[in-house]
C-alpha cells in the first residue's frame, strides 16, 4: 500500500480554546481526504506554538517539541506496519486499545449481561435468539463482518425460511444497536457503518392490527364462564381488566401495588419505560369502573400493605427472571382460554391480550376520542402527538372517555 497519500503532524485545535487561554495539540491524520484528530495531552498559545517551531525555543517549550517529534515519528511508523491502513486500526496500534469483542458473539453476550443486571429479561432474551440466529445464518461472525453486503444475504436467507419482515427487522435492529455500541468503545470504524442511506435499510414490516368491533365485544363482555372453570372465570376477567384498565399489559398488571388504588383511579407508571423514563416518568391514569372494582375485588389480594402487590401472580421474593417466566405462563394461559372462548363466540380473531390493548384503542378512536388521549392512556412515549399534551387530561374528561369503553 501507498503511504505517501497519509500525511501526519501534530497542530494547534483553534476550533476550541481551553479555559488556560492555550489550544489543544492534536496528532491529525489525513487519509484520502478524511481528516482524524487525536489528542497528544499538551496545549499551547499561538505565541508559544511559534517559539516551539522556532529554532531558538528553550526549556519547557523544548520539551513539548520533542514530545511532539516522538509523536510524530511514533504514528509514521505505527502507520508503514499498518496493511490496509484504517483509522480503526491507526487507533488501536497508537494507542494500544485491546480489541475488546473478539467475536461478534462476545459483543451480544456483553450487552446481554448489561440487560440481565438491569433486570430487563425480556430484551435480553431477544438478543440472545439475535445473535443465535445470526450465528445459524454465518458462524463465528466478527464485527468486521457486518457489511451491507452481508446483511442483504442474511435478509434473503430470513425470507426463503419463511420468516416475516417484522421478525428480520427486530433482530437487524438489535444488531444496529450493538454496532453503535461498539462505534462508542472504538470498537468500529464508523466509516464501516453498515446501516443507511445507499448502504442497508432496515426493514418495516405492516403492523397487523388486531381488534375487535363492538358486536364482538358484546359478546365477550355478556359471555357467562361455567363456574366451577377457575382459569376460564380467570382469563376472561383479566381480559375484560386489560381492555377496559388503559389496554395494561400483563407485566403491569402483575407489579400493580396497594399504593397504586385510589378511590376513582389506578396510577402506575409502565415497567417496560421505567428505566428511561427515570427522570420524568410518565404516569398512567386508568379510571375504575364497576368491572375493574369487581375485579380487584374478586382476583386482588385483600388486607395488604401499601407496597404490596395486588395480584397473587408474582411475589417479592421473585427474581426478575422468574417475574418474567411467572408472567409469560399467565398470559399463556389466558390467551389459550380466550381463544377457546372466542371459537365458542364465533369470533375468528385470535382472542388474545394483544388483541384486548388494540381494541381499547380503535374503540375509543370510533367513540371520538383524540389520538392524543388515547396516546396518552396506552402510555406511549415515542408520538409526537403525545408529547404536544404533557399536561395531560383532567379526571373529569377522562371518566367520560372510560365510559365509552362499555356503551354497547
Amino acid at each position: 500500500m501507498n503511504k505517501s497519500n497519509i500525511t501526519i503532524a501534530v497542530i494547534p485545535d483553534y476550533r476550541r480554546k481551553l479555559q488556560n487561554q492555550k489550544y489543544p495539540l492534536k496528532l491529525k491524520i489525513t487519509f484520502k481526504g478524511k481528516r482524524r484528530y487525536y489528542a497528544t495531552g499538551y496545549s499551547a498559545t499561538k505565541d508559544e506554538w511559534q517559539i516551539i517551531n522556532s529554532g531558538t525555543v528553550k526549556g519547557k517549550l523544548k520539551t513539548i517539541r520533542n514530545e511532539i517529534i516522538n509523536i510524530e515519528s511514533k504514528a509514521e511508523t505505527k502507520i508503514n506496519n499498518l496493511s490496509p491502513f484504517s483509522f480503526q486500526s491507526f487507533q488501536e496500534v497508537f494507542f494500544e486499545q485491546p480489541i475488546k469483542y473478539k467475536s461478534l458473539r462476545s459483543v451480544f453476550e456483553n450487552m446481554i449481561a448489561e440487560f440481565e443486571k438491569e433486570e430487563r429479561i425480556g430484551t435480553a432474551k431477544i438478543y440472545k435468539t439475535t445473535i443465535s440466529v445470526l450465528e445459524e445464518f454465518k458462524p463465528n461472525l466478527k464485527l468486521s463482518n457486518i457489511t451491507p453486503k452481508l446483511l442483504t444475504d442474511f435478509d434473503h436467507w430470513m425470507q426463503n425460511k419463511g420468516n416475516s419482515v417484522t421478525t428480520t427487522g427486530i433482530y437487524l435492529r438489535n444488531l444496529r444497536t450493538l454496532i453503535n455500541k461498539a462505534i462508542a468503545e472504538r470498537q468500529f470504524d464508523p466509516k464501516f457503518y453498515p446501516f443507511g442511506k445507499n448502504k442497508y435499510q432496515i426493514p418495516t414490516g405492516v403492523s397487523n392490527k388486531r381488534s375487535l368491533n363492538k358486536d364482538q365485544l358484546k359478546a365477550i363482555f355478556n359471555y357467562e364462564p361455567d363456574p366451577a372453570n377457575y382459569f376460564l372465570k380467570r382469563s376472561l376477567a383479566f381480559w375484560k381488566f386489560t381492555y377496559l384498565a388503559n389496554g395494561i399489559n400483563m407485566m403491569d398488571i402483575a407489579n400493580l401495588r396497594k399504593k397504586d388504588l385510589f378511590e376513582d383511579t389506578i396510577v402506575f407508571s409502565r415497567q417496560k419505560t421505567k428505566r428511561s423514563n427515570r427522570q420524568s416518568p410518565k404516569q398512567i391514569t386508568i379510571i375504575r369502573n364497576e368491572i375493574i372494582n369487581q375485579t380487584l375485588k374478586v382476583w386482588g389480594n385483600e388486607n395488604v400493605g401499601e407496597n404490596d402487590f395486588v395480584f397473587d401472580i408474582i411475589s417479592k421474593e421473585d427474581s426478575a427472571f422468574a417475574v418474567k417466566d411467572k408472567v409469560n405462563q399467565f398470559v399463556k394461559v389466558t390467551n389459550d382460554w380466550m381463544k377457546k372462548v372466542g371459537k365458542l363466540l364465533g369470533i375468528e380473531i385470535s382472542i388474545t391480550t394483544y388483541v384486548a390493548r388494540h381494541s381499547f384503542s380503535t374503540m375509543l378512536l370510533r367513540k371520538g376520542a383524540s389520538v392524543e388521549f388515547i396516546s396518552e392512556s396506552l402510555g406511549h412515549r415515542d408520538i409526537k402527538t403525545t408529547q404536544n399534551y404533557l399536561a395531560g387530561f383532567d379526571l373529569q374528561a377522562k371518566k367520560e372517555m372510560m365510559k365509552l369503553l362499555i356503551d354497547f
